[in-house]
């Protein structure tokens, strides 16, 4: 058992207590209304691979935004729906159609531990893995049947592969196939080859300076590690195709429609510093200041110490060394650069350039580490330290840091989307500062406690669900509403029909108070439910 070394051992450890921690904290998370159709799709995915296939129309075509959702690649459906069928009766129904996200967040975490540990040390390693697991927001995201937490996984694991596979090997499938994984899970990968031909490019370059026999340094831009070239441009596509019965009847007509659909994507409506945003042209800071205000402080004072080592000592590493660096400079630039142009088709919060989350953490875990060793020289400038002394201060130092993010990502659960962190001044910062407090309907899980109390014994009692309609079946399947409390309908007639009525706090939704008002006769909430004091819900009673 040679291979079960101390740091695989781990690394594997830190992966399992990430999937514990993101499948424990998802039984507190509401149900997102997209979750709803990602589940349908994925169970009738699932049926039909299990059930040794069948008309690929049936179950994977149709035009975009049917029940099919072929807007979306398969990967991650798929995989919602065989952990539905495997693990419902351990997991439940909404726990076991979520368990793939959570294991894909565990399998980032083990990939970032062994990525740095390959290019730092062990210190470096478990500091930027846990920096990764106790992302607020990430977590929140993980712990959903959606794509947001998938992608950042399979966007790194391909940067982590491409890397690997530079290294001269004469078949580098690895790099093609784990970047057709990232294709099949979501229309962002589409943006991964900008990095990574740009590494390549640079890598290619110096290396033909080096060896001018084989041709120079133009050669090398194109030439250096040519299979790996090969292998993206081939296995990948492949791989999405394979994973994908709906480009088996017309792959190059479906791919273009899977393009399109996301080109002219419909624009959320999404609060920042206190103004709606639907169309373009959209502030070209807002991935700046939302990333500023959702990742711990702690992290983020250690990426800008880290940031400016890298920047420091790049000229002390070797080749080898600085090449890792830049890539991981130019997968976070890929990720969240668009969205500096202000034209993006999609238009939203952080989980839509979270692949740039590893960088970051990577950086901070260097820079904490780097700062901790400092500290620890500083002390030893006043009293000499033993080995072993040096060793426990460098792991206080660096103990106290990840306390620090895991404080935060404890605190921002389960409503981690009206969470900010301390720069906001916390969830009543951000809500002052007028960011965004939620997405989808999650939040109306905790007023169904509530709800459930205050149920009639006997008939019914509907419930305008607003935006959490999707969703509310799966809520009384599973019990948490009792089957007294229907949906009453959308928009005004369901509020007519109702005798609860749900308002779920986003400032496009500030309407549907007025309506609650007019149909009742009052603007007393019966119940508010609150996030560290921020509405976010308002239930209101028929008198």
């Amino acid at each position: 058992m040679r291979w079960l070394t101390r740091d695989r051992i781990i690394g594997a450890a830190l992966a399992v207590l990430t999937v514990v921690l993101v499948q424990c904290n998802q039984g507190r998370v509401g149900i997102a209304r997209d979750e709803v159709v990602y589940m349908n799709a994925g169970a009738r995915y699932a049926d039909w691979w299990l059930g040794g296939f069948g008309p690929i129309e049936k179950t994977w075509g149709g035009a975009p935004g049917g029940g099919n959702n072929t807007e979306h690649p398969p990967l991650m459906k798929t995989l919602f729906g065989i952990s539905h069928k495997i693990l419902k009766p351990v997991l439940g129904e909404v726990g076991s159609f979520r368990f793939p996200g959570a294991v894909m967040h565990g399998v980032l975490v083990a990939l970032v531990f062994a990525m740095v540990l390959q290019l730092w040390a062990l210190a470096e390693a478990v500091v930027a893995a846990l920096l990764v697991m106790l992302l607020p927001r990430a977590m929140f995201h993980a712990g959903l049947a959606c794509f947001d937490a998938p992608i950042m996984t399979l966007w790194f694991a391909t940067v982590y592969a491409y890397w690997r596979c530079l290294d001269g090997r004469a078949w580098p499938w690895q790099a093609g196939v784990v970047f057709g994984l990232a294709l099949a899970t979501k229309h962002n990968a589409m943006l991964l080859p900008f990095a990574l031909g740009i590494h390549y490019l640079i890598v290619g370059y110096r290396a033909g300076g080096s060896a001018s026999a084989r041709g120079g340094r133009w050669r090398g831009m194109l030439l250096h590690r040519w299979r790996v070239l090969v292998s993206l441009a081939v296995l990948a596509p492949l791989t999405l195709v394979a994973l994908w019965p709906w480009l088996w009847t017309d792959p190059i007509g479906h791919l273009q429609q899977w393009l399109s659909f996301h080109l002219k994507h419909v624009h959320y409506n999404f609060e920042y510093l206190g103004a709606n945003w639907n169309a373009p042209r959209f502030p070209w800071h807002v991935a700046l200041v939302t990333t500023l205000f959702t990742v711990p402080v702690i992290t983020l004072a250690g990426a800008a110490t880290g940031a400016a080592l890298w920047a420091q000592k790049r000229g002390e590493l070797p080749d080898a060394a600085r090449a890792p660096v830049l890539l991981l400079a130019l997968s976070a630039a890929a990720s969240i650069g668009p969205f500096f142009l202000g034209t993006t088709p999609i238009f939203g919060a952080e989980k839509h350039w979270m692949p740039a989350l590893p960088t970051l953490c990577i950086a901070a875990g260097v820079g904490i580490v780097w700062a901790g060793r400092s500290a620890v020289a500083w002390l030893e400038t006043k009293r000499p330290l033993e080995p072993i002394a040096r060793e426990l201060a460098l792991a206080g130092i660096a103990a106290v840091c990840v306390a620090a993010s895991a404080v935060e990502t404890a605190t921002a659960q389960p409503y981690a989307l009206t969470w900010y962190n301390a720069l906001a001044g916390g969830a009543p910062g951000g809500a002052d500062k007028g960011m965004n407090r939620q997405f989808w309907g999650v939040a109306a899980r905790g007023v169904l406690p509530a709800l459930a109390a205050a149920a009639p014994a006997q008939g019914t009692a509907p419930v305008y669900s607003h935006d959490a309609s999707p969703a509310w079946g799966l809520y009384l399947r599973d019990g948490l509403v009792p089957r007294s409390l229907p949906d009453a309908g959308h928009e005004e007639g369901g509020i007519a029909n109702s005798k609860f009525a749900l308002v779920i706090h986003e400032r496009h939704f500030n309407r549907h108070d007025y309506l609650v008002w007019k149909v009742y006769g009052t603007v007393q909430p019966w119940f508010v439910l609150r996030a560290d004091g921020v509405p976010i819900v308002s239930v209101y009673r028929r008198p």
